[in-house]
């Protein structure tokens, strides 16, 4: 694996790699050790899970990790994004670990032909694909579950704004899991073959295995959005929590909006956490994977 952009540049065997790979790590089963390697993490995008555990994943296989601040570097100059990453690459960097507002940057970045072979890791773009958030997810899931087939996961809010949804859409689906969708018309987005969607959650919730609710993602909604009518209609509460569901959240919570607070208590949102744990491994697993192809 050279790149990691987007869930669909993966096959089913590729998938299982990461989570076994991951999950040898976790047990500490795999040890890695990339001391001649140099990671930078370029992220233009505000965030605490994701930055945080490929920090982590990057100091557990103990390769040298670089931190790009864009608001002290030479972009504030007037350099091209293309002949910054062509300069490290020049450094010495051999992964980018990059979060963009653009759905596509970092997909036509990564076409591009650099001073020294280097690989990109997408952190996150724009509302199109934030790739190892779904393969957390999909690591979460299948160690409750082991056999995805036929499971329904509902994703609950601002679906068409939201990368983590489209990624774990893409992956899930691969795996024969039935996919819905819950949220007011104005936030469902494009429909995407296979799904189903609903605006009446209690008919979503019907039978559902996984419950993952998502923020409403203001910085990316220009119209006003009505935030009573939201927590009336659709957020997460123990009396509508189906009771053998668990609860999943890509982070960050917005307390009392999206979920109440007293189920974040519950037991059945131990998972929220589970997933930020489990991304370090799945990070590592990327990481390793990339760095080892590049025989480092």
């Amino acid at each position: 694996m050279k790149h990691l952009i987007n869930i669909n540049s993966l096959d089913i065997d590729e998938i299982n790699q990461i989570y076994n790979r991951a999950l040898e790590f976790e047990k500490g089963i795999r040890k890695a050790n990339h001391i001649n390697s140099h990671v930078v993490n370029m992220f233009f995008e505000n965030s605490t899970r994701t930055k945080m555990s490929f920090e982590m994943a990057e100091n557990k296989i103990h390769t040298n990790k670089y931190d790009f601040t864009a608001d002290t570097s030479s972009i504030q100059k007037g350099e091209d994004l293309y002949d910054t990453i062509n300069n490290l690459s020049a450094i010495g960097m051999n992964v980018v670990i990059m979060r963009h507002s653009d759905n596509k940057l970092i997909e036509k970045l990564c076409a591009k032909s650099y001073f020294q072979e280097i690989s990109f890791i997408n952190a996150g773009s724009g509302t199109d694909a934030h790739p190892t958030q779904a393969l957390l997810d999909f690591y979460t899931i299948k160690k409750h579950f082991l056999n995805l087939y036929g499971k329904t996961l509902v994703i609950v809010g601002d679906v068409g704004h939201s990368r983590v949804a489209h990624s774990n859409i893409n992956l899930l689906k691969k795996f024969g899991m039935k996919i819905r969708c819950a949220a007011p018309e104005n936030l469902i987005g494009e429909k995407i073959e296979g799904v189903e969607y609903f605006t009446s959650l209690r008919e979503a919730f019907e039978q559902a295995d996984i419950v993952m609710a998502l923020r409403i993602q203001r910085e990316r909604i220009q119209e006003k959005i009505d935030f009573e009518e939201y927590i009336k209609n659709y957020q997460i509460t123990k009396d509508n929590l189906p009771y053998a569901a668990f609860l999943m959240h890509p982070g960050p919570v917005n307390r009392d909006i999206e979920i109440s607070s007293d189920v974040l208590e519950l037991q059945n949102a131990r998972t929220i956490l589970n997933q930020a744990k489990n991304g370090v491994y799945v990070r590592m697993a990327v990481l390793d994977m990339i760095l080892t192809a590049q025989g480092l």
